[in-house]
């Protein structure tokens, strides 16, 4: 049985593996900085999959011991971990760079690229010491060759820097015992797609809310493709990758996308 920790809040994507993860027998760790939040998700997961299958830890990703609290808590409950995932990640308000303010480029660079850097020291310095495993790491928008839209330059620059990490971490450990990994979920639908859209000048929110039509999609499609990929995989350097370029293309001339009101049924949350 697979024992898998997720960094970051226990809703959104990270609720959304842990969910798969279950349902496919795994043993799961659920962490957030946001207490009631991850105790909330730990007891609605504990009721339908049993208490003996799911942990929750109150985890900074900032705070480099409250990360090695989150690994020893996983290992006293479940005697090992096979798959980490550093799943954690905040975004900043759509603004120019400018006018971000310095205590928001702070958190975002400190969660994303700080608090990824502490998911691997902790986890790669476990994994080998039992021998065996998998990291993964989260890419986002940023981390590929995508367009450069004003506002996300601050969110964008740090899941370039998560892309250069893991593929020198991939580099370092290509002849060990761990295997490194990246997760590409595209767009999805979560809060921090709600939090773009409310900061989004007028003039520019049609079209941000049509695109999105387009190339978005629900937590609970990306999220089974990913967790059930993650548990097939058994190779070193693996980019599991939800919506591939090629694809998003064919949306760009499918009707179906070109009509599609993803938002129509939680249109109360933007």
């Amino acid at each position: 049985m697979n024992s898998i920790v997720i960094t970051g809040r226990s809703k959104g994507i990270g609720w959304g593996l842990a969910n798969v993860f279950l349902a496919e027998g795994c043993q799961v760790t659920i962490s957030s900085f946001a207490r009631e939040e991850v105790i909330a998700a730990h007891k609605a997961f504990a009721e339908q999959y049993g208490e003996d299958r799911v942990i929750w830890n109150e985890c900074d990703v900032t705070k480099i011991a409250q990360v090695e609290a989150l690994w020893e808590d996983a290992v006293k409950a479940f005697g090992k971990v096979d798959i980490w995932i550093n799943n954690a990640g905040i975004v900043n308000d759509i603004h120019q760079l400018w006018d971000v303010e310095p205590e928001e480029v702070a958190r975002v660079v400190n969660t994303n690229v700080v608090g990824t850097l502490y998911g691997v020291r902790v986890a790669m310095r476990g994994l080998m010491e039992q021998g065996h495993g998998t990291l993964y790491n989260f890419y986002g928008f940023g981390s590929q060759d995508e367009k450069k839209p004003a506002g996300l330059t601050c969110y964008g620059s740090t899941k370039r820097a998560v892309r250069y990490i893991t593929e020198c971490l991939m580099e370092e450990t290509k002849d060990g015992p761990v295997k490194v990994g990246a997760l590409m979920p595209g767009t999805v639908i979560t809060d921090f797609i709600f939090k773009v859209l409310r900061s989004t000048p007028k003039e520019e929110y049609d079209q941000m809310v049509k695109g999105f039509n387009i190339g978005a999609d629900t937590i609970e499609d990306v999220t089974e493709f990913l967790a059930k990929e993650v548990l097939k995989n058994d190779e070193h350097g693996t980019v599991i990758n939800w919506l591939t370029q090629e694809q998003f293309m064919a949306r760009l001339e499918d009707p179906y996308y070109q009509n599609r009101d993803i938002f129509s049924d939680i249109k109360d949350k933007l």
